[in-house]
């Protein structure tokens, strides 16, 4: 890395999302409105449930939520959990050791690959993938290695995961990272190629990191499975999951792993060693949370729902099958060849809606962008996506 001497000079240049968020901003300031589609996110407000106290809160937290609780999360809040991923996820945990708390699904993440793998370990991940997974991967010290999925997924029906992978197996893969379902593409991952996914990682004993944040938004009733649940895949499997999307509360900062009692220990001194524990108010907000989990869900679910529709009845250029999730991941089409990132942005903007270019979630989707259709009321997606396929011919 560096020396003192040799740390460069100049500040890093801002992400693409920084940019684009500033240019949002400066041109609403000049009176010119972008509809912004580019972030995963919620508008509708933080939900009434999680700031209501509980009757026999009290019993629980007390007075102690200026005081250390365990590193492995507040035990009233696992609990709840460890009931959690037993009949939603159909997860075989033995106990309360089998959960591990943590700030968002991104600090699950972090620990399992700084703490299950190690430096220069390779992940296969099934690309286009969570954009932020580059972060979390360079910070561990680990490699991720894409693996082109979820369009070969969507287009061919003899489409063999083991196929797909396979090619790029070395001997310094270690692990398979899934997201179902996905983000950004919105396809969710059935129980047919969870199995094939889960015997190729047997077969060459890896280790599989599902990431199911969006789990409880899939609209056209279809059902989420969790590869953890499979026969044999509960002990190489660890299992994230988040508020940020099920409660509209990304801003709480809560996710929770669950794997085998051994796993969460190794997972429990990453999380120790980064922030050691989660914040005691929002886990509190989260146990708040999971005494009315259904009617938090249900908030959030019928708006998106329409919104999902309207993008799919309307939306005219070629998308993957998004079903679940917040996203639709496009194709940009002629009008956006051989430009750069932020000069797909800036044509973007200059027509008053912007995405997220497909780059940020594989190398190999520069053609694509990401469209999110939750993070502003239906009118507003309506009008950007209006402004989407006049701008995309």
């Amino acid at each position: 890395m560096y020396k003192p001497s040799t740390f460069p000079k100049q500040k890093r240049p801002p992400t693409v999302f920084n940019q684009i968020e500033f240019e949002v901003e400066k041109r609403a300031e000049l009176g010119q409105k972008v509809i912004a589609l580019h972030r995963g996110d919620a508008y509708l407000p933080l939900p009434v449930q999680l700031q209501t106290p509980v009757p026999n809160e009290d019993e629980l937290y007390g007075t102690g939520l200026n005081r250390y609780g365990s590193a492995f999360g507040d035990s009233a809040l696992i609990e709840a959990l460890l009931d959690k991923v037993r009949t939603h996820n159909k997860l075989p945990a033995e106990d309360i050791d089998s959960i591990q708390v943590t700030s968002g699904a991104t600090s699950a993440l972090h620990a399992g690959f700084t703490r299950i793998l190690e430096a220069d370990a390779e992940i296969l991940t099934l690309a286009p993938y969570w954009s932020i997974l580059r972060v979390v991967a360079a910070q561990a010290h680990v490699k991720l290695v894409e693996v082109p999925f979820f369009d070969g997924l969507a287009k061919d029906d003899s489409f063999d995961p083991a196929t797909a992978m396979k090619p790029y197996l070395t001997t310094k893969t270690k692990a398979i990272y899934l997201n179902t379902p996905s983000n950004p593409t919105g396809v969710i991952l059935d129980g047919v190629t969870l199995e094939k996914i889960g015997d190729f990682a047997k077969e060459h004993d890896l280790w599989v990191f599902s990431d199911e944040a969006y789990e409880d938004f899939i609209f056209d009733g279809s059902k989420h499975i969790s590869i953890g649940s499979l026969p044999d895949m509960f002990e190489r499997t660890i299992s994230v999951h988040s508020f940020s999307k099920s409660f509209g509360a990304s801003g709480i900062r809560v996710g929770y792993a669950t794997a085998p009692a051994p796993v969460i220990s190794e997972l429990h001194h990453g999380v120790v060693g980064s922030h050691y524990q989660s914040g005691r108010y929002d886990m509190r907000m989260a146990w708040r949370g999971m005494q009315k989990f259904d009617d938090i869900v249900n908030t959030f679910k019928p708006d998106y729902a329409s919104a999902w529709q309207w993008v799919r009845d309307n939306l005219k250029a070629e998308a993957m099958p998004s079903i679940s999730g917040f996203y639709f991941f496009l194709k940009l089409g002629k009008n956006f060849e051989n430009l750069s990132s932020m000069e797909k942005v800036f044509k973007m903007l200059d027509a008053g809606v912007v995405l997220s270019p497909g780059e940020y979630f594989g190398y190999d989707y520069s053609e694509w962008a990401r469209l999110c259709f939750t993070i502003v009321p239906l009118d507003e997606v309506k009008e950007g996506v209006e402004k989407l396929n006049e701008l995309l011919g």
